[in-house]
């Protein structure tokens, strides 16, 4: 299914808030990393594009115009990037072991009362976030590190 480029990039930033950004992820899965560079990068890298042209453009002149555009542009791109590669890994489908581990946590949590968001099988990485979301959100950091 193509999807617009806009469409990813909302994906994806919804994605960014949907994730929980915990250390004990950090070795398991990489959105810690990309969300907490693309939100670093969504806020200081447009500021250096600016700077970079400018001192560009006065040391090198209007002769150097195209070449001090690009890099303008390829330096603010990179949140966008990282946008993206969210929005596309949100409904990438989950590899084996991580599935298991999905189910595993929803066994878990459905033997404590607690509803669960409702997915299609085999699950994908935004439902994961979202069953991961609600485990931090209702129960005790003992339980929670059983599974990491």
């Amino acid at each position: 299914m193509i999807m617009s480029i806009f469409s990813i990039l909302k994906r994806g930033h919804f994605y960014s808030k949907q994730w929980p950004v915990k250390p004990e992820l950090n070795s398991l899965f990489p959105e810690n990393k990309v969300i907490l560079l693309t939100n670093f990068s969504r806020r200081y890298l447009p500021i250096l594009a600016v700077a970079t042209a400018y001192i560009q453009y006065n040391l090198l002149g209007s002769d150097f115009l195209p070449q001090i555009l690009a890099m303008m542009l390829l330096i603010a791109s990179v949140p966008l990037q990282g946008l993206y590669w969210l929005g596309v890994r949100s409904k990438t489908k989950l590899v084996s072991s991580h599935s298991a581990w999905l189910k595993q946590i929803c066994h878990a949590m459905s033997q404590h009362g607690l509803d669960l968001p409702t997915f299609k099988q085999p699950g994908k990485y935004s439902d994961l976030a979202k069953v991961l979301q609600q485990a931090y959100a209702q129960l005790d950091k003992a339980f929670i590190r059983e599974w990491i």
